[in-house]
């Protein structure tokens, strides 16, 4: 049997019980022993096991996917990682994906011992999981000390940078733009995306690299760090893994200078409490038709290269004059970056959306489509065992994804799409929402009208229809409709889920013509 060995030592652990070479002698003792070969010795040296980003860890998954080994060992199954999800998902990832077995040196494991091995692994997995948790408590701890005695614990905020000591100094670089904001923001004659466009525009980036915000610049200007101080805040989790920031602020006097002015940041601040105290509200509610539905197609299909916003471009209710003036606006420029759309009014694209809606019908024997089109996807295969299969791979696909067990992004998102999109198409058959769609469909016009002064009531029934609409230069261009509507309608099992809108060019049926797979707007 070929074997591999996964070695990782982290900064803050004792080198002697857990040194690469101790690790090395007990691995290479134990695959002699089973008379094995051991083909590769995959090694991270400094690396915390409580994140899955690792550069040997990333390789010996690559190579455990090409099958360049049939089992793999470690000293103690902690070196997987200290999480006990992560260390779930990856022997899950190792053992029934890619056909590995994961065998410990020093612990019992489900592929040497079978049922008894599960049970001490899931024990073991709990201790290590624990020991992460109370060495992150204890981390917290030093954190908090450092602020004390005035050390900023975070990386430098733009403006600042650390030196040889890890005490803040100025960035000589990026201060002036640093006064700048400070400065444009206390006239009272800029707001947070103005003064962001004035980062931009004289070449400014944030400490990330990406363009200003109107966010980004909002923290900045109510950062007491560049008063000479040290924040800080206790790490706590919500109940999906993310960051929670509702712990209390605490601030301490810091060893670096100050930056900005007090007297300049208490005016930034008087600035901020004065244009949100003279904030009026919109008489009335305006439910806004297509709210959270509606994107910019020019910067959804082109997304700033080497970044991924699954909301990237979409468009935001706004409203003027209180509330009389009511418009759609593309978000990008919010975050930082260019969009040339201008704002599209509301009514607008509200009645452009109604009329291609009004002109869908089905066809009279959308039935028999829907029942052919379900036999090409599913062959002799059971509907409902189908629907469970595809729920579980995607559940475990996402799973991986999210703790960075999956690295090709693009492949990623290649089948997690292809398998979205097979259980969009065979939902809708196993539910009984195929007789609504039909119905909603022949007599949109109805419907529509029946709800005449109901703005919610019509929002509901435009989202149970449609799932995005697109929008360029000020007209609709394409929409992409929910599954059910998408079968009824007799499109193609293997095709999008999408209409291209052409306001020039009627073909059929009132300009409404079926998209390709392409970003690019098919032919009639």
């Amino acid at each position: 049997m070929r074997y591999a060995a996964y070695i990782r030592i982290s900064s803050e652990e004792q080198i002697g019980n857990y040194s690469v070479d101790a690790q090395k002698r007990a691995i290479e003792a134990w695959v002699t022993a089973q008379s094995g070969v051991l083909v590769k010795v995959y090694v991270d040296e400094g690396h915390s096991g409580r994140t899955a980003d690792r550069p040997a860890f990333l390789q010996m998954r690559r190579d455990a996917r090409q099958h360049k080994f049939d089992a793999l060992i470690v000293h103690k199954f902690d070196r997987f990682a200290r999480n006990r999800t992560d260390a779930l998902a990856i022997k899950s990832l190792l053992r029934y994906d890619y056909g590995v077995k994961v065998f410990s040196v020093s612990e019992p494991s489900e592929d040497s011992d079978g049922p008894l091995g599960t049970l001490i692994e899931g024990i073991m997995e709990s201790v290590a999981d624990w020991y992460s948790r109370n060495l992150s408590a204890e981390t917290a701890k030093g954190k908090k000390e450092r602020s004390h005695q005035g050390i900023h614990n975070n990386q430098a905020p733009f403006g600042m940078t650390k030196n040889e000591n890890k005490v803040l100094e100025t960035d000589e670089k990026e201060l002036p733009g640093l006064v700048m904001a400070f400065e444009a923001y206390a006239s009272g004659k800029y707001s947070d995306i103005d003064v962001a466009r004035l980062l931009n525009e004289k070449g400014y980036r944030s400490k990330t690299g990406r363009p200003f915000s109107k966010d980004t610049v909002r923290d900045i200007l109510q950062n007491q760090t560049y008063l000479g101080k040290t924040k800080y805040q206790k790490y706590q989790r919500k109940s999906d893994g993310s960051r929670s920031y509702e712990a209390p602020v605490e601030w301490f006097e810091g060893q670096h200078k100050a930056v900005i002015d007090e007297e300049l940041f208490r005016r930034c601040q008087e600035v901020r409490a004065t244009r949100q105290s003279h904030r009026q509200a919109t008489p009335k509610y305006n439910p806004y038709l297509l709210r959270n539905l509606i994107y910019c197609w020019s910067c959804w299909s082109n997304p700033p290269e080497g970044k991924t916003f699954p909301n990237y471009g979409k468009m935001r209710p706004h409203s003027q004059w209180a509330g009389e003036r009511r418009y759609y606006r593309c978000r990008s420029r919010e975050l930082g970056y260019e969009c040339h759309q201008k704002a599209v009014q509301v009514e607008v694209i509200d009645n452009q959306v109604v009329d291609i809606l009004m002109s869908l019908k089905p066809p009279e024997d959308w039935r028999k489509g829907i029942t052919k089109a379900v036999s090409e996807i599913l062959g002799d295969k059971n509907l409902e065992s189908r629907l469970d299969e595809i729920r579980a791979i995607i559940k475990r696909m996402d799973m991986r994804w999210d703790n960075g067990f999956i690295t090709d992004e693009q492949e990623f998102l290649q089948q997690r799409l292809k398998l979205q999109l097979e259980l969009e198409q065979l939902t809708p058959v196993a539910s009984d929402d195929l007789e609504q769609a039909a119905d909603f469909l022949e007599h949109f016009r109805e419907h529509w009208e029946r709800l005449e002064g109901d703005d919610e009531g019509r929002h509901a029934l435009i989202k149970l229809i449609v799932e995005r609409v697109y929008v360029e230069d000020g007209k609709v261009v394409a929409m992409t409709l929910r599954s059910n509507y998408h079968l009824v309608l007799g499109h193609k099992t293997n095709g999008p889920t999408e209409y291209s809108v052409d306001p020039l060019y009627t073909c059929g049926s009132d300009g409404i013509r079926t998209r390709d797979l392409g970003l690019d707007r098919a032919a009639c």
